[in-house]
């Protein structure tokens, strides 16, 4: 979808804008209302779906995004759902959503963030975004390391914390939960689509999560199945990890927006089509919450020009490679490690604390397109709290030492980046830095109305650069698109705190006079 003037919006824009709204909205009430029932069969309604760890604002596998949110592992771009690799967006390794957590605690308690507590701490992503309250193994989806560390849909989530130890032994009572979500979602990445997870929580005895994701639409086919494990024990420095297969095909920002249209041969789009998967061990190290991780990925990436083909593409319409390989098909095995503090008093609704991450990706040359290039990013973010008001300053950056796929290039712009802009408008580079300032206040701190607990409001500003690093990309994805490279955005926007996570709603100016209207489930930060 097209930015528009802010004098110029077009009927269509305002359409879309509608259906994404109305999308959500369908969606987030749906949820409310479908029933949790146990594993084998005894229907028992229990309290709803927590939609921000259910369904993280950046979304499953997704191209490198800038630090959405941080998560070390996987990265996305920015429709909160497929994305590429964000360079933290949520969360590197795997991918990683925040998880409930009502009742904030306060800061000098301990709080180690469970690496899988239900997801991963992770582009993004969207960027989309599953595990609810129960833990699904999106939880962890929403801020990776897997590929910010390893790529994104932009990203990134927030990130899970260690819930106190009677908390485990009380969820560890209860049987099995078995769940069927569905959501309908509009992105201008991939158009109308909907997702299903068919998801099983509270396996065992360690609250392990099986969660399928499928998913189809306009512009997007795919499933993505987790099996996690946040718990061996339920002591405060018990391992956790994750298991992630998946099989996905749709557009990516890298190849998308920016002044120029550039295509494949017969003016199609270029399709990303992902398979592989990842297993990724989160280890809890201090009780100041600092986490390790570490793990491993396999992708079989090609481009197509539709969701059911076999034909693949090597370059554009222009001679630009789009592959390494010159088949078409490139194989990208990368190790990943990474470091994560969270000290915020919350994860739903943050006012102080703050939440550091710092990632790497190492390529593995194999196969014919032998690739070989290390990915290092990292975010920081700062909550202030001023009276009832909270100021949140993010800095996040990155870098790739090496020859890096187009697909896998950080991209600037959109709702998990620059605000105002559409997803990697501003840019596809090889480096990048990131910056954002939001002044949050409260408007009704006791609103009382069903699902729905606080609403408060938000000025901010972003501003995002490559560095010049566009035409260091392999095959120059963001300099034939005549991208800027730079991007600043301002905007206002009010947040509503419910019972299945933070909702925003928010409406953002680029300095070229575009607009923007972002509506979400989950915390930017």
């Amino acid at each position: 979808m097209e930015s528009v003037g802010v004098n110029g919006m077009t009927a269509n824009i305002i359409l879309y804008k509608s259906l994404e709204a109305l999308a959500l909205l369908l969606g987030a009430t749906s949820a409310l209302f479908i029933p949790r029932l146990p594993a084998w069969g005894q229907g028992t309604e229990t309290t709803p779906f927590n939609l921000q760890s259910l369904y993280p604002p950046a979304g499953d596998h997704q191209s490198p995004s800038p630090l959405r949110g941080g998560v070390w592992g996987e990265v996305s771009s920015t429709d909160s759902e497929h994305q590429s690799p964000s360079p933290l967006r949520g969360g590197v390794w795997g991918e990683v959503s925040s998880t409930d957590n009502p009742t904030p605690t306060p800061l000098g308690e301990h709080q180690s963030p469970s690496p899988l507590r239900g997801g991963v701490w992770g582009e993004v992503s969207s960027n989309n975004a599953p595990p609810p309250s129960s833990h699904s193994a999106e939880d962890l989806k929403s801020e990776g390391l897997e590929q910010g560390i390893s790529q994104q849909r932009q990203n990134p989530p927030t990130q899970p914390q260690r819930p106190e130890l009677e908390t485990i032994q009380e969820q560890l009572d209860e049987e099995p939960d078995f769940a069927i979500v569905p959501l309908p979602r509009y992105s201008s990445i991939k158009g109308i689509h909907g997702t299903l997870d068919l998801i099983l929580t509270n396996l065992g005895e360690n609250d392990q999560t099986l969660d399928l994701r499928l998913e189809g639409g306009e512009r997007t086919i795919g499933a993505i199945f987790r099996y996690t494990d946040p718990w061996q024990q339920s002591g405060p420095f018990d391992p956790g990890y994750q298991l992630r297969l998946f099989n996905t095909r749709s557009p990516e920002p890298q190849f998308l927006e920016g002044d120029r249209e550039v295509n494949l041969i017969h003016d199609h789009e270029a399709w990303v089509d992902r398979l592989g998967g990842s297993l990724t061990f989160y280890q809890p190290v201090t009780a100041t919450g600092v986490v390790l991780s570490a793990g491993a990925s396999y992708q079989r990436v090609a481009i197509r020009n539709s969701a059911f083909t076999d034909r693949l593409y090597t370059s554009d319409l222009l001679g630009n490679p789009l592959t390494f390989s010159e088949k078409g098909l490139d194989t990208l095995v990368t190790v990943n490690l990474g470091v994560l503090q969270d000290r915020r008093n919350s994860t739903e609704w943050p006012t102080q604390g703050y939440r550091f991450q710092l990632a790497t990706e190492q390529s593995i040359p194999v196969g014919s397109s032998d690739i070989l290039f290390n990915r290092l990013s990292a975010s920081f973010t700062q909550f202030v709290p001023f009276q009832s008001q909270t100021f949140v300053f993010n800095l996040q950056g990155g870098t790739i030492i090496g020859d890096v796929p187009p697909y896998q290039a950080f991209n600037l712009g959109g709702s998990d980046s620059v605000r105002g802009y559409q997803d990697g408008e501003i840019g596809t580079g090889q480096h990048y830095i990131q910056g954002s300032v939001e002044y949050r206040f409260p408007l009704i701190e006791d609103l009382d109305i069903p699902y729905s607990s606080a609403l408060g409001g938000t000025v901010f500003a972003d501003f995002a650069s490559d560095l010049g690093s566009g035409n260091s990309v392999y095959g120059e994805p963001g300099e034939v698109r005549n991208k800027p490279g730079n991007g600043f955005g301002i905007g206002l926007g009010v947040r509503l705190l419910t019972d299945f996570g933070p909702v925003r709603l928010e409406f953002a100016v680029s300095d070229q006079r575009d607009l923007s209207a972002i509506f979400q489930i989950g915390e930017r930060f």
